[in-house]
């Protein structure tokens, strides 16, 4: 008769080394999470918006703003308008749902789609709510897109870029550590919301402190939220070592 703990090492999965938890424990710990970033962005969002409106650092900001605006050209006009649109909620939405699909394909059981779900829910979530808390005004540049109601502060789309890719990343590489598949993942995970953050710089929706707090914001949630749902387990070393 085979060992039970060998059994359970030798299961595949990314989870096969996780420790187990109830539901109610998990939604604590996700909500816990929650609270702990929005108050980082909250923090943030009042130290940018309020402690140094008028600092050395706000002035900075307007003379790069307007720097943009005497550098545009119609070819750039045209390149950034895509970076608009994949961090555009329709995009997000729709992307959100294909990965979704693509983790759920690994088989590695419901946590690593829901991590996903999770990551671009709760990144809204987090971005409205301190939408209207700071209620910060755009650049006083020409806008090259239309401007959403909500806040200049944080960037909602720079923030959920970074959460759909880099969650997509951090769930593919639970599955296939040392696979091809991880490397275009991270790629993708760099290179898409730095695509979105310099676009929405160029046409005059942000501020540079704004894009910057959507990245800080995204990646602390994330990496709180993958430390409650995917937990790192000796299940996922040993599928390392097999491999």
């Amino acid at each position: 008769m085979s060992d039970p703990d060998t059994r359970r090492r030798t299961q595949p999965g990314v989870l096969a080394g996780a420790r187990s938890s109830t539901i109610g424990t998990l939604t604590g710990a996700v909500v816990g999470a929650f609270v702990l970033v929005e108050a980082l962005l909250l923090g943030l969002g009042l130290l940018i918006t309020r402690v140094l409106d008028g600092s050395p650092v706000d002035q900075e900001e307007v003379d790069f703003e307007n720097a943009v605006a005497a550098h545009r050209t119609p070819t750039w006009n045209s390149i950034t308008h895509y970076g608009t649109v994949l961090g555009a909620t329709s995009t997000v939405v729709a992307l959100t749902a294909a990965g979704c699909l693509v983790l759920a394909l690994r088989r590695h059981g419901p946590r690593l789609p829901l991590f996903l779900a999770l990551a671009v829910i709760g990144e809204t979530l987090l971005f409205l709510l301190a939408a209207a808390v700071l209620d910060r005004l755009r650049p006083p540049i020409p806008h090259l897109d239309a401007a959403p109601p909500t806040s200049s502060f944080p960037s909602g789309h720079t923030a959920a870029s970074v959460a759909l890719w880099v969650g997509l990343a951090l769930g593919l590489s639970r599955t296939r550590p040392g696979h091809r598949l991880r490397f275009l993942s991270w790629s993708l995970a760099v290179a898409v919301p730095l695509f979105v953050l310099l676009s929405r710089l160029y046409r005059g929706m942000h501020w540079p402190t704004d894009v910057a707090a959507g990245v800080v914001f995204s990646l602390a949630w994330l990496l709180l939220l993958r430390a409650v749902l995917l937990p790192a387990g000796d299940g996922e070393e040993n599928g390392s070592a097999r491999r």
